[in-house]
């Protein structure tokens, strides 16, 4: 019997590849790492067969221990600053008689531009013409150190990584159905006081739908249980294993549009004019009426408010050539549900617009 262990189980990304796995292949022994008891619970009462254990990213021998039993770990919780769990997951594929396979999860950031908007961006990021400079990027690049980390494990561990784009649509997720970004964008609608974009927002993202992106997982997960190294041509796993999730590509002034219509029918914003701002005041914006000053570069409302600015154009050419098909909505309907779906969530909880 296969032993998958999974990491980040209950989050936007891996709760829908949990479930992905569980619809699929009931019959493997899926662990799922878990916070606390009552996360557990709530896993295992929609998901029997799940076996939760309990911890964190910071776990180290539990992490080491539970990869060291697992024929493929699936690692969808953040990378940043969780080097040393990265790496003890690692060790303990390592330690395996067999070598393994570790699924890594990073994310497209690595490639953004400056946060312009006046005009789109030319150059489209593709993850086989330009996987030389994808796993060459300077460290202080997002994600890159932890990049580094998962390919130099390639001699000794299967090892492929998941970069997702901007994630949208609705998931299995136990924990978090509504895509991470939509709460950040809707704070800062609301501080704003109306939709917003930065510069003429003519900076162009990739998007996929998060149903789409879990299936980029399972193919992986399903080429690992058949053992299988290459397909069409091309290396599975190793030091170029790179897949980008990407699928729609949207321009951040046309799908600030698209959001700001389903907000005026909702009642949130009282026109659907978008206001051009600059990176500094998304940021005061994004942290809040207590924020006198742009929050530091450093900071989590700097890196969202960049997020709102920058062109990231990507092609997803490797998860395609290995039979990697989105099927889902695109961008622009599914924005209602998810927005329906966070003011549910929102009710009884403090107001933070």
């Amino acid at each position: 019997m296969t032993k998958i262990f999974i990491v980040g189980g209950t989050g936007h990304i891996g709760g829908a590849v949990l479930d992905a796995i569980c619809t699929t292949y009931p019959e493997v022994e899926l662990t799922a790492l878990v916070r606390d008891e009552q996360k557990a619970n709530r896993l295992v009462s929609k998901y029997p067969y799940v076996i939760p254990v309990i911890g964190g990213l910071n776990s180290l021998e539990l992490l080491k221990s539970a990869s060291e039993s697992a024929d493929i770990v699936i690692n969808a919780g953040p990378d940043i600053t969780h080097d040393a769990g990265i790496a003890a997951i690692i060790k303990g594929l390592e330690n395996r008689s067999e070598k393994g396979y570790y699924i890594h999860t990073s994310g497209g950031a690595l490639i953004w531009d400056e946060p312009d908007g006046s005009k789109p961006g030319t150059k489209i990021w593709d993850d086989v013409a330009d996987i030389d400079e994808i796993t060459s990027m300077p460290e202080y690049r997002t994600h890159r150190q932890t990049d580094k980390l998962v390919f130099a494990a390639s001699p000794n561990v299967n090892v492929a990584i998941v970069s997702p784009t901007i994630l949208y649509g609705l998931g299995p997720s136990i924990e978090h159905p509504v895509p991470l970004t939509i709460p950040e964008i809707l704070n800062t609608v609301g501080r704003i006081s109306g939709g917003f974009m930065v510069s003429a927002g003519k900076n162009l993202q990739s998007y996929v739908h998060v149903v789409d992106l879990a299936r980029l997982y399972l193919l992986l997960v399903s080429y690992a249980i058949d053992g299988k190294e290459s397909v069409a041509g091309m290396d599975l796993w190793g030091p170029k294993a790179y897949y980008f999730g990407a699928d729609e590509e949207v321009g951040f002034a046309d799908f600030m549009a698209a959001l700001v219509s389903v907000l005026r029918k909702k009642g949130m914003v009282s026109n659907e004019e978008i206001t051009p701002i600059n990176v500094a005041d998304a940021a005061k914006a994004h942290a809040g009426a207590n924020a006198e000053h742009a929050p530091s570069l450093d900071s989590w409302s700097m890196h969202i408010a960049m997020m709102y600015g920058t062109d990231m154009r990507v092609c997803s050419t490797r998860g395609k050539n290995i039979g990697w098909q989105p099927q889902e909505p695109a961008v622009r309907e599914t924005l209602e549900e998810v927005v329906e779906r966070y003011l549910a969530e929102k009710k009884g909880r403090p107001s933070t617009v």
